[in-house]
């Protein structure tokens, strides 16, 4: 490898590569990049194996997450590259070590609003965009506050949600008492529970690109604290971020019904994507 290429470069280079392969001949570019496959990935935030009903849990309904895994592969053997936020969405989005990184902890809200993942890194997002893919981000970055680290700066088209490890799932403020609902590189407030806002701009992402291929990652907040069900009431205000992990003394009812609003949404995604006729062509990864 020439070493005045960086990985950005060859990575680059590769989904290029990728991209007029497809176009074979005798058909268009966009005839071919039609047909590429969809990518759907869809993560969960603190959730234990244990807690779905396809590994066992008889408590937790998990019916929509229970029918992927009997229709499709149930991974038994996975290891997260950091058992805290930061460095794991780093690797995952990198596919590098997170201390290659740059992010071997947690980027806090308190203590590292100036730092972030480096532009520098490639993404899975940049190598797809560059092979015809609309990419979309909504949920949890956590790889940067300032509009600086946006994931609309990492090759994200489309990015809603919040930047910092956890809001409030009502009134979507950080654990600093900051609000933190943003489109794009702007700061727009939104109504309604985190994890039905994530799936409803999911369901609109695949809704206006169903005729491309797309990538649609989904980052829940679910079910990290605070500990809030979709009755609940807002404990964190500006500038009051309240009790960290919420006023609910009943954390295991709470618990339970964010991991079943996420297996909701779930459902709702795997039910749009077939009501479009996209399920043949769709991989989705939970």
């Amino acid at each position: 490898m020439n070493e005045h290429l960086s990985r950005r470069d060859v990575l680059r280079a590769a989904g290029l590569g990728a991209a007029s392969l497809l176009c074979s001949t005798g058909s268009s570019c966009a005839e071919e990049a039609a047909s590429r496959p969809n990518i759907i990935l869809i993560m969960a935030d603190d959730l234990g194996y244990g807690d779905l009903g396809c590994y066992g849990n008889p408590k937790i309904a998990t019916p929509h997450i229970d029918a992927l895994a009997a229709g499709g592969m149930r991974l038994t053997d996975f290891h997260a590259n950091g058992p805290v936020c930061s460095p794991t969405r780093a690797a995952l989005l990198t596919g590098r070590y997170q201390q290659r990184c740059g992010i071997e902890g947690v980027v806090t809200a308190k203590g590292h609003r100036d730092t972030g993942m480096d532009l520098s890194e490639t993404t899975f997002a940049e190598v797809l965009k560059s092979a015809g893919y609309a990419t979309g981000l909504f949920g949890k970055w956590h790889l940067g506050y300032e509009a600086g680290f946006n994931p609309t700066k990492q090759g994200f088209d489309e990015f809603r949600g919040y930047v910092s490890g956890n809001v409030d799932y009502h009134s979507h403020i950080d654990q600093t008492g900051i609000e933190d609902w943003w489109t794009g590189v702007e700061k727009v407030p939104e109504t309604g529970y985190t994890t039905d806002l994530i799936t409803r701009h999911g369901v609109r992402f695949i809704e206006r690109h169903k005729d491309r291929p797309f990538c649609l990652y989904l980052p829940h907040e679910a079910p990290h604290y605070p500990y809030q069900g979709r009755a609940d009431r807002p404990d964190r205000a500006p500038g009051k971020p309240g009790p960290i992990q919420g006023s609910r003394k009943d954390k295991v009812g709470a618990y339970k019904e964010m991991v079943e609003a996420m297996d909701e949404g779930l459902g709702r995604i795997v039910e749009t994507v077939r009501r479009l006729g996209l399920d043949k062509r769709t991989f989705i990864f939970f």
